[in-house]
C-alpha cells in the first residue's frame, strides 16, 4: 500500500505489547483512525515526543488489506497544546470536545470542517481565550457538521415564522424551536430570548470560526448551555460520559 499523509489530532493510545501503541487519531483527510506504531514505547526517531493524546501532528501511514488498524509509519509533531494538560478543567472540556467527535464522525468518516474546528477548539482552550464560550461554540458548530443543526426559522409545530421577537422554546424531538403558543417553557423546552437566538444562529453559520469576536452575556451563555446540552442528548441518544466532569 501507499504511504499517506494527514495532519492529525491524538485522540487516545494504549499499549500492545511491550514497545507497541495501538492509536487513534482523527485525520483531516480521513477521519476517525486507528493505527499500530511499532516501537513507539521506546526511543524511536519516528514517533519521539508525539504520540501523546491532544497533539495535533503530521502523521504518514499505510492502509493493510487484512486489517482495521493502519501502520503508523511516522509522525511529527506540530502542536501539543501544553496548557490544557496543566489544567484539569481544561482537560475536562477537551475530552468532551473529543468524545463528541468520535461520536459525530465513526471510523472513516472524514470531515476537513470538523478537523478544522477540533484544532482550533484545542488551540483556544490551551491559551485559556474565552474557555466557556469556546465549549459552547465547539457544540453548537460541531452538531451543525454533524447534521444536527438546530432549526430556529420558524415554529416546528405550527409553522408560524419566527421574526426574533418574544421568546422562543427549544423543541428536542423536533430540533427546532416552538412557540409559546404551542408550547410551555419547561425544563424539557428551556426558552430563549430573541439575542439567544440571534447567538445560536451565528454560531451554527458556515463562515464562523473560532476567533470570532462574537461575545456572550451570562443569561445567552446560560440559555445556551441548557438547550445545547438537551439538544445533544437527545440527538446523540445518550449523554456523553465526560459531560459529568463539566459541571
Amino acid at each position: 500500500m501507499e504511504p499517506k499523509k494527514s495532519e492529525a489530532i491524538i485522540l487516545r493510545t494504549r499499549d500492545l505489547g511491550e514497545s507497541d501503541l495501538i492509536v487513534t487519531f482523527f485525520s483531516s483527510l480521513y477521519g476517525n483512525l486507528k493505527g499500530l506504531a511499532r516501537g513507539a514505547r521506546r526511543s524511536s526517531k519516528r514517533f519521539v515526543n508525539s504520540l501523546n493524546i491532544l497533539s495535533l501532528v503530521d502523521l504518514e501511514f499505510r492502509e493493510r488489506r487484512s486489517s482495521e488498524l493502519v501502520w503508523l509509519d511516522s509522525c511529527e509533531l506540530i502542536e501539543g497544546f501544553p496548557g490544557i494538560r496543566s489544567d484539569y478543567k481544561l482537560l475536562s472540556r477537551a475530552s468532551y470536545m473529543v468524545e463528541m467527535t468520535e461520536i459525530l464522525f465513526p471510523s472513516n468518516v472524514p470531515s476537513p470542517e470538523m478537523f478544522q474546528l477540533l484544532r482550533s477548539a484545542l488551540g483556544s482552550i490551551s491559551n485559556r481565550r474565552d474557555t466557556e464560550e469556546t465549549l459552547i461554540m465547539f457544540q453548537a458548530r460541531a452538531m451543525k457538521i454533524g447534521g444536527f443543526g438546530i432549526n430556529s426559522s420558524k415554529c416546528s409545530l405550527c409553522g408560524r415564522p419566527y421574526k426574533g421577537k418574544g421568546r422562543a422554546l427549544f423543541h428536542p424531538p423536533s430540533g427546532s424551536i416552538v412557540c409559546l403558543a404551542c408550547e410551555k417553557e419547561s425544563v424539557l423546552t428551556p426558552g430563549m430570548e430573541p439575542d439567544t437566538v440571534h447567538v445560536l444562529e451565528q454560531l451554527q453559520s458556515s463562515d464562523l470560526s473560532l476567533s470570532t469576536t462574537l461575545r456572550f452575556n451570562q443569561e445567552i451563555l446560560r440559555e445556551l448551555k441548557g438547550v445545547l446540552m438537551a439538544h445533544i442528548e437527545h440527538r446523540l441518544g445518550k449523554s456523553l460520559r465526560s459531560a459529568k466532569y463539566l459541571r
